[in-house]
């Protein structure tokens, strides 16, 4: 656990000399109690890397993979004050923008409103990612799939889509994990 710390604590050191990535993710495996943090850890080694995207990839499959409300949280809460700190970033850049040409100006500002979006769509989709998490803890959880249906509302084909998808991946998973043990 220590390591995968000052792995993340110290990016530039540590890149070239260990996989990072690898040392974390088996972190993930290990320690159970800890997966939403070292999810975070390893964001954030990107984050200090500058590596905005690759970080934004580590929450996005963090918190389509944890298994637990408590790890999500964790995550969640993580991933949108990254975003924040991003749109607050970029509004305190077009309030500087004294000495900023036009046509960079527009880059900005063309930026920070794709920051926006993202951050606004991130709290859009959080009642559906939470739901997510609970249905991955229990697939068979009917008062979850209720609420599916809830916040998908208007678009039934939304719903109908994602719950044969799901139930065919669980299928065939456990058809698989099936014929292997035999």
């Amino acid at each position: 656990m220590k390591l995968c710390d000052i792995c993340a604590n110290h990016p530039t050191d540590v890149c070239n000399v260990f996989k990072v990535e690898e040392i974390i993710r088996s972190g993930i495996q290990r320690y159970t109690d800890e997966v939403g943090k070292l999810w975070c850890r390893l964001a954030d080694y990107y984050i200090r890397l500058g590596q905005f995207e690759r970080a934004r990839d580590i929450f996005e499959e963090a918190v389509s993979t944890v298994k637990t409300v408590k790890d999500f949280s964790i995550i969640f809460d993580a991933y949108m004050k990254v975003e924040e700190s991003i749109v607050t970033t970029k509004i305190r850049l077009l309030e500087e923008e004294e000495g900023i040409d036009v046509m960079n100006s527009t880059e900005l500002s063309t930026d920070m409103e794709l920051a926006l979006a993202r951050l606004e769509y991130l709290m859009e989709q959080r009642p559906l990612l939470l739901n997510s998490v609970k249905l991955r803890q229990n697939p068979n959880n009917i008062m979850e799939w209720h609420t599916r249906i809830k916040l998908y509302k208007g678009n039934a084909n939304k719903v109908v889509l994602h719950s044969l998808t799901h139930s065919l991946t669980h299928s065939l998973t456990h058809s698989l994990t099936h014929s292997l043990t035999l």
